[in-house]
């Protein structure tokens, strides 16, 4: 029997807070998909740390995930600045992702004469950043490479910000930029093809609390798409974006009696 191929989205579905800190049924699930050898990676957006510390920290807090299951924009970021040749950049981005890229062989700078302008999450974005970053690409011709294209994030306090995607498009705007954006995020095809690797099943699916970062773009490309309203959305949402996903749940307990797999919480 061939399985159904889960990409499993981590905000929203596995961890409900910035903290990571797992959403109810979301060990039991990983567990029951691994238990019964179904194909499965955990996909994420999150550019605030590399792979392996967030892998570390979902460790700590009672959520098992191997390393190679695990895929997020930072595994993808170094090698494509190689491929483009970039090897100095300004990043709008936390510190750890700066060591990330540095231990990579990324020399990463705070002054306009760069290559590229790398944009992840940064919690400390300020005036004179964005004025290297809008210079560099001006000035410097520097290519912009957002880590994602996300619109928006939900923070832990119940607001919003703006995701890499909208930093990046701001950039592009303000330097009339020639060049359409890469995604090194999901759900392009990259990145999808990049979490599929060494993966097989019968179909597969995206669970997302996502819709329009990761949803929409999923169905694009021909995935099936579950939406979860245990994330930054609600079910209401779906008619503001106009979009019918294939199935919707409001708990992992759902989405597992759905498909079968049977689980005492």
């Amino acid at each position: 029997m061939k399985w159904k191929i889960f990409l499993i989205d981590l905000d929203g579905v596995l961890v409900g807070d910035k903290k990571l800190n797992p959403i109810k049924g979301a060990k039991e699930f990983l567990e029951v998909l691994r238990s019964k050898g179904i194909p499965f990676k955990v996909v994420s957006n999150n550019s605030t740390r590399p792979p392996s510390e967030i892998v570390k920290i979902l460790r700590e807090k009672g959520l098992e995930l191997e390393e190679e299951r695990f895929v997020s924009p930072l595994k993808v970021l170094p090698k494509y600045l190689m491929s483009m040749n970039i090897k100095r950049v300004l990043l709008i981005g936390m510190e750890p992702v700066k060591r990330y890229l540095m231990e990579e062989g990324i020399e990463v700078v705070e002054e306009h004469q760069v290559q590229g302008v790398v944009v992840a999450q940064d919690r400390s974005l300020d005036f004179y950043k964005l004025k290297l970053a809008v210079s560099a690409v001006f000035l410097a011709s520097a290519k912009i490479i957002p880590v994602n294209l996300s619109r928006i994030v939900k923070d832990d306090d119940g607001l919003y910000f703006p995701g890499a995607g909208s930093v990046a498009l701001m950039l592009k705007h303000a330097t009339n930029y020639p060049d359409e954006l890469p995604n090194l995020g999901k759900p392009s095809k990259e990145f999808i093809d990049y979490a599929l690797d060494g993966l097989e099943g019968e179909e597969v699916y995206l669970i997302s609390d996502d819709i329009y970062t990761d949803l929409l773009g999923a169905k694009a490309l021909g995935i099936k798409t579950i939406f979860m309203t245990t994330g930054k959305y609600t079910r209401d949402e779906l008619k503001r974006a106009n979009f019918e996903p294939d199935l919707t749940f409001d708990s992992l307990e759902e989405l597992m009696e759905h498909f079968g797999l049977k689980f005492s919480f």
